[in-house]
């Protein structure tokens, strides 16, 4: 008798492992260089939060939330991605020759940099200061790789491979090469903590892939302007990646003036002009990611008033906002004006209202997507509660 009644507690277990054991597998099989995305879309709100010149009650510790969730966000994909690798070694080949899996590529150094970012401005308040910056270093050197893989081998295959059409430019094209912007953050925020005979190397290195990815992005988003001009606004769920083009507008303004700041130390005899260049930089680089903001707001709300369905891309939405705060904070910093206060806080208060929406999308997407893999699999076996 006691083995028939430990029969029905088995029998659950075996369910639940099984249940588990083949979501796992789902998220192996359909982990994508995509969902890296919620990765820089929750840790540049952490940054965003961390920074904000107008403190507000437990933003701190918000903040710090927020990007520990980031941290194991990124461990999460980071093994599921190479875990997908191990076991289907030729899709990667695979993805370089689709364009919209191509260009994704730029996700996961993003990711990278933007948690390198974290690891310096709130990882002290967690751990150790010495092992922040370890990570850091760690995670920045990984995405400088990154970013010369998808800004080189991404645009290569476009040119060699791809069957393209003036129509078929997006904003998505941006993806690859703005990396190399965001490689500039924490360059310059880690510059001091190398070894003293890298601390230069390491500031120019970074300057030098903040120019490159800002002639990349300016070429780029000039195309996707005259696609516009000429093909009209994307529809449905290619709408979200008019936002990405605020991304490398925002994280240049952030990048030039962090630069600029270990310019004081490492470039003495340069460093007024260096920083005076990056401040008119900045400035025009700010009001045109204004504008721009204030486009895809408009095209975006005129979409949805049609069709615009949920997908990852709608993390599009998140990440350069979170960037044009970052850069409306740094110019506060070198301008304390009430204009950049008030832009910066608004900034954040419009960051915040989409990362509730879109985490929250993304979470039912999810619920959904294993529901359905729960009910195809109880159609294949018969019921265990029974």
């Amino acid at each position: 008798m006691g083995v028939q009644r430990n029969q029905p507690c088995n029998t659950r277990r075996q369910n639940i492992t099984s249940h588990i054991s083949r979501w796992f597998s789902l998220a192996i099989h359909s982990i994508t260089p995509g969902w890296f995305s919620c990765v820089m879309g929750t840790g540049i709100l952490a940054i965003c939060l961390i920074l904000s010149p107008i403190k507000i009650p437990l933003i701190e510790h918000i903040a710090v939330g927020f990007w520990l969730i980031d941290l194991v966000l990124l461990a999460s994909l980071l093994l599921l991605w190479c875990i997908h690798h191990l076991r289907y070694p030729a899709r990667f080949r695979m993805s370089l020759q689709t364009l919209t899996q191509a260009q994704n590529l730029g996700a996961p150094p993003m990711a990278c940099f933007t948690v390198a970012s974290g690891f310096m401005l709130i990882g002290p308040l967690v751990f150790d200061a010495s092992f922040c910056v370890l990570c850091a270093q760690i995670l920045w050197l990984c995405g400088v790789l990154g970013s010369f893989f998808s800004a080189i081998v991404v645009p290569y295959y476009m040119f060699t491979c791809h069957n393209l059409q003036a129509e078929h430019t997006y904003g998505s094209w941006l993806l690859p090469v703005v990396p190399l912007i965001g490689a500039a953050v924490p360059g310059a925020l880690l510059a001091p903590y190398w070894p003293a005979s890298l601390h230069l190397e390491v500031l120019l290195l970074s300057y030098a892939l903040w120019g490159t990815g800002i002639i990349l992005a300016a070429i780029t988003i000039v195309l996707f302007y005259s696609r516009l001009a000429y093909h009209k606004v994307p529809k449905g769920a290619l709408v979200p990646t008019l936002w990405i083009v605020i991304g490398p507008l925002g994280q240049s303004t952030t990048a030039v003036m962090a630069l600029g700041k270990q310019a004081e130390n490492h470039l003495p005899s340069l460093s007024d002009i260096l920083q005076g260049a990056g401040m008119a930089y900045g400035l025009m680089t700010w009001g045109f990611g204004l504008y721009w903001l204030a486009l895809a707001i408009m095209m975006t709300v005129r979409a949805a008033r049609v069709h615009l369905p949920f997908n990852l891309s709608w993390w599009s939405f998140i990440y350069p906002v979170g960037v044009m705060t970052t850069g409306t904070y740094a110019l506060h910093e070198h301008v304390p004006t009430r204009l950049f206060m008030i832009c910066g806080f608004l900034l954040l208060l419009l960051l915040t209202a989409l990362w509730l929406l879109v985490s929250t999308s993304t979470m039912r997407h999810i619920t959904h997507s294993l529901r359905q893999t729960h009910i195809k699999a109880s159609m294949l076996l018969p019921s265990s509660f029974d």
